[in-house]
């Protein structure tokens, strides 16, 4: 019943709310619901408002001059990039591989366009590329996919450097594409990119079930209800959301039978997650006692799919990886369990350094584009899923201690990521 009940949470998300751009009415819409049912099944229920930045692409194009021909190319642009100027720029195209500063040396990029290999889906446009680019005089830079890539996905800067001196006009193309131009000899590009930036309004939506003797300390189960911009963001990320609604239903009907938890569980799906961490980000700078009671986060990003391997990322002290082994173990689950920063709405935790994991389903290929739909997730997809989180919140509830702190590898290497992208929230408290 409980896997049955969260696929058709999932497929109203998809089908009644379709994207779910954070700013835009579809996530209040996603929210609403949310709420409702909430309260249908007396959960208490909060939200919390915020605004966000919300980019539309208002003109892209990307040309190649393939045997003396310009040719459109199949790109994205990525948002909250630098736009051109009105017309486009036409510049050189030079290869970098990865943007190692060894390619740089050996390649006189200045003026010219830059096309860099790497799965800009895992790896966004990030701030230490564009210094790098500025340093060396680019004027542009187009990224690839990985291989695998389904289709060419959406991608953010940041939106706060968008105007910054060493932020430079984006385009994202695939791998495929990327191989062709070089075996073409393709040597020059146009580019022109230009966006309607506005603020908009949107929601986290939380779920809350109150603990018993230590209720002034928080654990948080959370996903992002926000999708990409041209994607219903099934698996990316509202099958996680629609996951969560039944985890607090389950917790509720527990402590309402006589069972509570120890501790305070709060349900949280998150908005502005796409263009920047945002909810997560507000919520914790609104909330400060609720930051600071925070013992252990739960986080997901992609679950539910049908084909999937689990893997579980984390932050935390050895104590803490090494229970999350043991319940893998007793759950005879052969997931991998690795300590290393993610880009995720964990990531707003590090600067406390408060233990967290996140449970992703191992596949991406569609994410970020059209085919992140429906099909991709079933009724039988959530049962591990949810197996694997009672579990885990089962323990981080009521547990007598759970240690908190970072080795400091792991707390450099995430304030190391937030400088790359200019998110999180080191020096912000």
């Amino acid at each position: 019943m409980m896997k049955q009940k969260t696929y058709e949470h999932a497929k109203f998300f998809v089908e009644e709310c379709g994207q779910r751009v954070a700013g835009t009415e579809s996530v209040l819409k996603a929210s609403d619901y949310i709420v409702s049912y909430y309260q249908e099944n007396g959960i208490q229920t909060e939200t919390h408002d915020f605004e966000v930045p919300v980019c539309q692409v208002r003109n892209s194009s990307l040309k190649a001059k393939i045997d003396g021909t310009w040719t459109e190319v199949t790109h994205t642009a990525a948002l909250f990039s630098k736009e051109t100027p009105e017309g486009g720029v036409t510049l050189p195209l030079v290869y970098v591989e990865n943007g190692s500063i060894a390619n740089f040396k050996e390649q006189d990029v200045k003026g010219k366009a830059v096309l860099i290999c790497r799965d800009v889906y895992m790896v966004y446009p990030d701030i230490f590329m564009y210094k790098r680019l500025h340093e060396y005089g680019a004027a542009a830079v187009i990224y690839t996919t990985n291989d695998g890539h389904w289709d060419v996905p959406y991608v953010y800067a940041n939106f706060e450097t968008m105007d910054a001196e060493y932020t430079i006009p984006t385009a994202i193309i695939h791998y495929k594409t990327a191989l062709e131009l070089l075996n073409k000899g393709v040597s020059k590009i146009h580019m022109e990119a230009q966006f309607n930036i506005t603020m908009g309004k949107t929601r986290n939506t939380i779920g809350v079930v109150e603990g018993a003797k230590k209720k002034d300390e928080t654990i948080i189960v959370c996903a992002h209800l926000d999708s990409a911009l041209s994607s219903t963001g099934t698996t990316d990320d509202v099958a996680a959301v629609a996951m969560i609604m039944e985890l607090a239903k389950y917790y509720s009907d527990r402590a309402k039978a006589g069972d509570p938890p120890e501790r305070t569980i709060r349900f949280i799906a998150w908005s502005g997650h796409e263009c920047g961490l945002h909810g997560s980000k507000y919520y914790l700078l609104d909330h400060r006692d609720i930051f600071d009671s925070t013992k252990f986060v739960l986080n997901y990003d992609i679950v539910g799919n049908t084909l999937c391997n689990y893997v579980v990322w984390g932050a935390g002290e050895a104590s803490v990886e090494a229970k999350i082994n043991e319940i893998t173990a007793q759950l005879e689950y052969d997931w991998p369990v690795s300590m290393a920063p993610m880009v995720v709405d964990t990531l707003n935790f590090a600067v406390k350094e408060i233990p967290q994991i996140t449970l992703m389903a191992g596949f991406c290929g569609g994410n970020h584009t059209k085919y992140d739909a429906l099909d991709l997730i079933s009724p039988a997809g959530f049962a591990s899923p949810i197996r694997f989180s009672t579990a885990v919140i089962d323990w981080a509830a009521d547990a007598e201690k759970i240690r908190q702190g970072y080795p400091q590898w792991l707390a450099e290497g995430s304030k190391k990521f937030c400088e790359m992208y200019g998110w999180g929230l080191f020096g912000k408290l």
